[in-house]
């Protein structure tokens, strides 16, 4: 059994307690929260985790997220608050082990094995937290699969960072309006985060270009103000994020930005640039190298180390990481304050993800309260980026056009069979500031409340003083980190013994599961102690002789 809860001590936000008693007096099992990213929707659903297993309404959590990175994710952010979560359960695998409050899995793990989680749901009382619930609207069958899976789920709390509409597709347990966008039954915007100092703001130095290239036949010279015939218009985004002469002029802006913002005191602060493809990332990486001096790191999904890239980026002092598709949403890393949006995606729910990117605050941010992302002068990307900075002018105001301005569909072709394009030059000229003129102040807050950050301190003059090199302790390891690291010793000594005594995996591993009474991947940490000890014995007097003392 898990240990315990321990009570809730963990501060909530104004936001989030108001947010919480909703869900805590809300009439039915499902409830949508829509929370802009960075405001801290992961504290309030595990404080909703946290409520329902207390209360025993839930006996189990199961979180379902878009990424196998995000898992990870999340039973870290659970056991900070005495939550454990199993981030590796596998459809193989009947129920998690018993010392876990429940599991972290994916939209796609749950569809393509729904009676299993229906399963399990029917055998323990289960409260589901669906995070970034958008993603099961890809595809009618994931939204036929989470009802098989979740209907018989006592709760269903629903998380997405910014409102979404459906077409063909509706997602289970949400509401909709007669326009089809989705109602939420919480909901805490852009606008408001910086009103609460939660968010930092965002501004959108954007780029013009003198391009040119060859399409269908016809040699094109265009700026990103010319109207261009509707097929032209993404070929010219792309000759622009091809072209070195274009694409690296705003990166070397950028870069030279994120030294000031470094020099002003946020002195490890990172940059993300969002490439269009793996190559195009890659080929990114090196001009940064080669404007910067230093190698950039690169996240791609083909790249089994993409997650510990990240993750890697997001506690290091690397000055910049390239990534496509890897860090749209959902993942923290509250350093990065200048991006590049680098990408031919133009839809505006990935645009406010990539946003949201760089609008954690921290304690660290220095003298500049604000984070920067570098776009061209297309005009889809110009209306996104004016949009938000609308919405942060009219903080308490209703955006009933968030979806009035249909967002140009990104093609599902491949770049080597678009007809006969090929970019030929592009030169960058930047241009306006979206955004820049904003300032941390609102009429309805009280000056004393205006101020976003603290400014940095200055240096201390007494020197004897000051503490140096000090480290911060590393976080105890979450429960499914501690069994990794049991998990591994078991492994070295079942090879061991096994070489010795030339037996088969099977037979040690039957032997250990009759002595403990369940396999590996559902074991406690306990179970695991004891087949330890186990092993070492039969290493140390022989698999026969040790299973006689046994």
């Amino acid at each position: 059994m898990p240990q315990a809860l321990r009570p809730w001590t963990s501060p909530l936000r104004p936001w989030q307690e108001e947010a919480f008693q909703a869900v805590s007096s809300h009439a039915t099992e499902n409830f949508l929260a829509v929370a802009t990213p960075g405001a801290g929707k992961t504290r309030l659903a595990l404080r909703v985790a946290h409520d329902g297993l207390t209360s025993g309404r839930a006996h189990r959590i199961v979180v379902v997220c878009p990424t196998t990175h995000l898992r990870e994710q999340w039973a870290k952010a659970a056991h900070l608050e005495g939550l454990h979560l199993d981030p590796a359960s596998s459809n193989q695998q009947e129920k998690e082990a018993t010392d876990f409050h429940g599991l972290a899995t994916t939209y796609q793990q749950v569809c393509l094995e729904p009676k299993r989680y229906r399963a399990q749901s029917l055998r323990s009382k289960t409260l589901v937290i669906f995070d970034e619930i958008h993603h099961a609207g890809e595809g009618k069958e994931w939204g036929e699969a989470l009802q098989v899976a979740f209907d018989s789920a006592v709760q269903r709390l629903l998380l997405s960072g910014t409102p979404f509409r459906t077409d063909d597709n509706p997602i289970p347990y949400v509401r909709y309006d007669k326009d089809r966008r989705s109602i939420a039954d919480f909901q805490y915007g852009y606008p408001e985060a910086l009103r609460d100092s939660v968010c930092r703001p965002v501004i959108f130095p954007s780029y013009e270009g003198e391009l040119a290239w060859t399409s269908r036949g016809e040699t094109v010279h265009a700026t990103f103000k010319d109207g261009v015939k509707k097929p032209w218009r993404r070929e010219r985004l792309r000759t622009a994020l091809l072209q070195e002469s274009w694409l690296g002029e705003v990166i070397q802006d950028a870069n030279d930005r994120l030294t000031s913002v470094r020099t002003a005191g946020h002195d490890n602060a990172g940059g993300l640039i969002v490439a269009m493809t793996q190559n195009h990332a890659r080929d990114i990486a090196a001009l940064v190298q080669r404007i910067t001096g230093e190698r950039a790191q690169v996240a791609v999904s083909d790249d089994p180390a993409a997650n510990r890239t990240i993750q890697r980026f997001a506690h290091g002092r690397q000055r910049w990481l390239v990534a496509v598709n890897m860090v749209s949403e959902g993942v923290d890393i509250p350093r990065l304050r200048v991006g590049v949006y680098a990408t031919n995606v133009l839809t505006e729910m990935y645009f406010r993800q990539v946003v949201g990117r760089f609008v954690r605050v921290n304690e660290d941010g220095g003298q500049d309260s604000k984070s920067y992302l570098y776009i061209s002068q297309d005009p889809t990307i110009v209306n996104f980026a004016k949009q938000i900075t609308t919405e942060r002018s009219h903080t308490l105001k209703e955006q009933s056009s968030l979806f009035d301005v249909p967002p140009l569909a990104p093609s599902n072709r491949k770049d080597n069979q678009e007809d006969d394009f090929e970019p030929l030059g592009g030169v960058a000229h930047a241009d306006e500031w979206i955004g820049g003129a904003f300032f941390l102040t609102h009429p309805e807050v009280p000056e004393s409340q205006q101020h976003f950050f603290r400014p940095a301190p200055p240096p201390s003059e007494n020197k004897e003083n000051e503490s140096v090199d000090v480290v911060a302790p590393e976080p105890e390891l979450t429960l499914y980190e501690q069994k990794n690291v049991l998990r591994d010793r078991h492994k070295q000594l079942v090879s061991q013994l096994t070489r010795r005594d030339r037996l088969d995996h099977w037979q040690v591993n039957a032997a250990l599961k009759e002595a403990t009474g369940t396999a590996i991947n559902q074991a406690t940490v306990s179970q695991l102690k004891k087949r330890l000890q186990l092993l070492e014995r039969w290493v140390e007097h022989g698999f026969k002789k040790g299973r006689r003392k046994s």
